[in-house]
C-alpha cells in the first residue's frame, strides 16, 4: 500500500487528485491533502508518507519545487509527482533539477494522473515530451522559437522593449517585431 499526500492550493484539485487516490483502494491510501508545501515537510518526517503530488505554486506563494527538492534530500526515498496548470517548459527543467520523479500537466497531459502515480511507485520517471498545445495570441506557445519564448518570459520584468532588447542582446526593433507576433 503506498500513503499519499496530496500538496495543492485549489481546494477542488485537492477533491480531485483524493478522488483519484480513493479510486484504488487496493494500491493508494491517502494521508493528508494540504493547501501549502512547507506543511509537507512535517508530514514526510513523520514517515507516513510515500508519495507526494504537488503543486507547483502553493498556498502562501509556497514553491512547491523547492520544497521538493528539500524533501528528496532528507527523504530520498519519498516519490514526488509535481503538478501544475501552467504550460511552461521550463518549470519541467526545473523539476527534473530538484530531483522529482515525476512531471504531469494538469490540463495538458496524454495521460491520467493515476497511471502516472502508477509509473512513479513501480520506480519509473514520467515527464511529458511534446511542449503543452497552449494558445498565445493566434499561434500555440509550442511553435514559438526560442527567441520569441525569450522575449514573451522577458515581458513582466521589464517596462519597456528597449529594457528587453539591452536584456536579451537584441535590437529593440526585433522585440517589437516579436511582441507583434505574439498578438
Amino acid at each position: 500500500m503506498t500513503n499519499v499526500l496530496i500538496v495543492d492550493d485549489e481546494r477542488n484539485i485537492r477533491k480531485a487528485f483524493a478522488a483519484d487516490v480513493a479510486s484504488a483502494p487496493d494500491r493508494y491510501t491517502l494521508v493528508d491533502a494540504i493547501p501549502g508545501a512547507e506543511s509537507a515537510l512535517p508530514l514526510c518526517a513523520s514517515g507516513k508518507v510515500d508519495l507526494v503530488i504537488m503543486d507547483i505554486n502553493t498556498a502562501n506563494y509556497e514553491n512547491g519545487i523547492e520544497v521538493s527538492a528539500r524533501i528528496k534530500q532528507r527523504w530520498p526515498g519519498i516519490r514526488i509527482i509535481v503538478t501544475t496548470s501552467y504550460s511552461d517548459m521550463r518549470t519541467l527543467d526545473q523539476a527534473r533539477a530538484a530531483g522529482v520523479d515525476s512531471f504531469w500537466f494538469k490540463d495538458y497531459s496524454e495521460i491520467e494522473l493515476l497511471e502516472v502515480m502508477d509509473l512513479t511507485v513501480a520506480g519509473s520517471s514520467w515527464y511529458p515530451q511534446e511542449k503543452p498545445p497552449v494558445p498565445i495570441g493566434e499561434t500555440v506557445l509550442s511553435k514559438l522559437t526560442k527567441r520569441q519564448l525569450d522575449v514573451l518570459y522577458a515581458l513582466p520584468d521589464f517596462v519597456s522593449t528597449a529594457a528587453i532588447a539591452e536584456e536579451l542582446h537584441i535590437s529593440e526593433e526585433t522585440v517589437k517585431d516579436h511582441v507583434r507576433n505574439l498578438c
